[in-house]
């Protein structure tokens, strides 16, 4: 967490946003460059706007530009492709046929992951906290600021907004490094030498942040429910169903998941190759990409990274024969003189082969969606004492069936819904925000799945947490390395 370097860089973010806009009167300010001061950015509403907009601007193009690969931009950003891309050759979804050592994500595909080849753990660190610092600024300012034009309607969305993107950071680091500072300040007096909090203090933080972000924010999205591209009560509900998975608290997992699937007049499944359309009623939260970027174009950036992954032939060979998914969500590399062939996952129907700068953005980087839902209230309802085994199998073959499949019978064993779900997820949500990743580690299986892998061995077990960024350490001698990095 470079502490001293995030106070300029969130500062440079948030007012840069200001300044591009063409607001004159951001140039005459005359206090310090890098602090974020509440009669600069929230004098009025329209002033805060722009600043939330700067919010969600890093999520999705924050990250630091490589002149060599400036197609990349994006994707060193843990919310922006990141996780997927790490987590994914972390776990059984992706790699390289090649099984080279110059691979981008070689360490994390072979877990072979150590202080002096870290692979993206570094950046995904570094992004997420930046992301937090971000919202750190944001939520300080809103409950500093004493300007009457910014009106308590707009200063309660900015603040919910800024909760709930601090809690998703907090989500992500708390699961790939575990051992992590709890930073709620942009003091850097305040932060400086943070311990790392037990994983269950950050999960209460993430908790409260989001149960208070709940209370701020519209049940509807702007411009008449059809961008779902600013976070509003219904993500918010959906993180919640999330985290209470995580945590084991089944109830309130069913009840939040429950929750956003009633909301049917906002959301409804989609068929499979509308999923990610910029339309999508399935859509939770969606985050909207810059179409300009040079060679990504119109791509959302995950979209135009998965065409060169490969995804792994142990996924390809869970799809089930009928699977629609494996039709409409892969598609075939072609063997070539330095190409072999293979699958890529194709979710985004924009990729490296037909972008364009400047064209029409038809999908933009999906966040959170529904079929997730209906994924969390099952295995919820599956493990909550109320639970009831035949509305499980039916939210699980509500999904199956949206993919061609035939329904499963409610004769299934407890152990065979069970396998039941864990097999939905691993399909459903394949090369999506590590999730195959949160999820073999979270239900215990990670060392027994990954360790009968060839290219993975000899197995690490240790490798199921990234190692803390030794620079940060040195930084902030109240850390210390995640055990078996040394």
């Amino acid at each position: 967490m470079k502490r001293i370097a995030f106070n300029i860089t969130a500062a440079s973010v948030l007012l840069s946003g200001l300044l591009v806009t063409g607001c004159n009167k951001m140039l005459d300010i005359k206090d310090p460059v890098n602090s974020i001061t509440t009669n600069q950015v929230f004098q009025s509403d329209d002033q805060a706007s722009i600043a939330l907009n700067g919010l969600y601007s890093y999520l999705i193009s924050g990250g630091e530009p490589d002149v060599n690969h400036p197609e990349q931009l994006g994707n060193n950003l843990y919310s922006a492709g990141g996780i997927t891309l790490a987590a994914g050759h972390s776990a059984d979804e992706l790699y390289h046929p090649a099984l080279g050592g110059d691979d981008a994500y070689y360490a994390e595909m072979t877990a072979r992951m150590t202080l002096q080849k870290l692979g993206y753990s570094t950046k995904l660190w570094q992004s997420a906290y930046k992301g937090i610092f971000n919202a750190n600024a944001l939520i300080e300012g809103v409950k500093a600021a004493t300007s009457k034009e910014f009106t308590e309607a707009y200063r309660k969305r900015v603040l919910g907004e800024a909760l709930a993107v601090r809690a998703m950071g907090y989500f992500y680091l708390v699961n790939l490094f575990e051992k992590i500072p709890l930073a709620l300040s942009i003091d850097y007096n305040d932060t400086r030498q943070l311990p790392s909090a037990s994983p269950g203090a950050v999960y209460q933080q993430i908790i409260n942040d989001l149960e208070e972000a709940s209370g701020y924010l519209s049940e509807n999205y702007d411009g008449n429910n059809v961008e779902r591209i600013r976070i509003n009560k219904w993500y918010v509900k959906a993180m919640l169903a999330r985290v209470y998975l995580f945590t084991k608290n089944y109830e309130k997992a069913w009840e939040y998941a429950n929750d956003v699937i009633s909301k049917t007049d906002l959301f409804q499944l989609e068929s499979l190759n509308n999923v990610f359309g910029i339309s999508s009623r399935e859509v939770i939260f969606q985050l909207k990409q810059t179409n300009i970027t040079p060679i990504r174009g119109n791509a959302t950036p995950e979209g135009y990274a998965l065409r060169s992954r490969y995804l792994t032939p142990m996924l390809m060979n869970a799809f089930e024969a009928g699977d629609n998914r494996k039709t409409a969500w892969t598609a075939a590399i072609a063997s070539g003189p330095f190409v072999p062939a293979g699958f890529f996952p194709a979710k985004y129907k924009i990729n490296s082969f037909n972008a364009v700068v400047g064209g029409v953005r038809s999908e933009y980087y999906v966040v959170m969606r529904l079929a997730e839902m209906y994924l969390i209230r099952a295995e919820a309802n599956m493990l909550r004492n109320a639970g009831d085994k035949n509305a499980v199998i039916d939210d699980l073959n509500t999904i199956r069936v949206r993919a061609g499949l035939k329904g499963l019978p409610y004769t299934l064993t407890d152990q065979q819904v069970t396998d039941a779900i864990a097999q939905e997820r691993r399909i459903e949500l394949f090369a999506e925000w590590g999730h195959r990743w949160l999820d073999l580690k979270r239900t215990g299986k990670a060392t027994a799945v990954l360790s009968e892998i060839a290219y993975k061995l000899p197995w690490s077990q240790y490798q199921l947490l990234y190692a803390i960024p030794p620079e940060e350490i040195l930084w902030d001698n109240q850390l210390s390395q995640n055990i078996g990095y040394n």
